[in-house]
């Protein structure tokens, strides 16, 4: 009996010493555990907070896309409203002026625009192309230019879909004058799409 007894002790003792070893390696565990835990929460905090970021931004440039798209549609529309006005407003100009301009006036015209354009070309050798309604009268005034003007004309009845009036060329190609009607009426298109533009923008106010 009394030797079981000191063989009791040293087992206590060393499932004492085990038990305490094991606790505490639990405890460590444990502790690193609630370490690891925290650690992930901290991580998965800022990436929830990073993920929310991305999002608002992209959210941001979307919103951004589709004002500027909106926008710029509405400015092309305009912009197209703008020219249909332009070109309505020039073809009633062009439908006016023929109506409005008889045979005497033409003819003054024609002879103030060859005037005006003839000394332009610094060649000897001009050539005049006109519509083929228009030959007769330009045919009447090639000698008397060359005489004024001390130039060779030609006569070239070429032009089509034009209103009158006619083109200057040097016959070696390089200077040309456009005096045909449509191109001096062009020349008031800017003037007619400010105005429009103007009237267009009153109309937001």
């Amino acid at each position: 009996m009394s030797s079981i007894a000191p063989l009791e002790r040293t087992i206590n003792q060393v499932l004492t010493k085990k038990e305490s070893e094991l606790l505490t390696q639990l405890n460590n565990s444990y502790l690193e555990s609630l370490n690891k835990l925290e650690l992930s929460k901290s991580q998965l905090e800022l990436e929830y907070a990073n993920i929310i970021s991305n999002a608002e931004k992209k959210a941001d440039i979307l919103k951004r896309q589709v004002i500027g798209s909106s926008k710029l549609s509405s400015r092309n529309k305009e912009l197209v409203l703008l020219e249909q006005a332009v070109n309505d407003v020039f073809a009633k100009a062009k439908e006016k002026f023929l109506l409005h301009t008889n045979e005497s006036n033409y003819i003054n015209l024609l002879l103030k625009m060859l005037d005006e354009s003839i000394p332009n070309i610094g060649t000897s050798g001009i050539i005049i192309e006109c519509l083929e309604k228009d030959a007769d009268f330009f045919k009447q005034q090639i000698e008397g230019i060359n005489a004024k003007y001390n130039k060779k004309i030609k006569l070239h009845s070429n032009l089509k879909n034009f209103m009158g009036g006619f083109r200057l060329k040097s016959t070696d190609g390089t200077v040309t004058l456009n005096n045909t009607l449509d191109s001096r009426l062009d020349r008031f298109k800017p003037l007619i799409r400010k105005n429009i533009a103007n009237i267009l923008r009153e109309g937001r106010v």
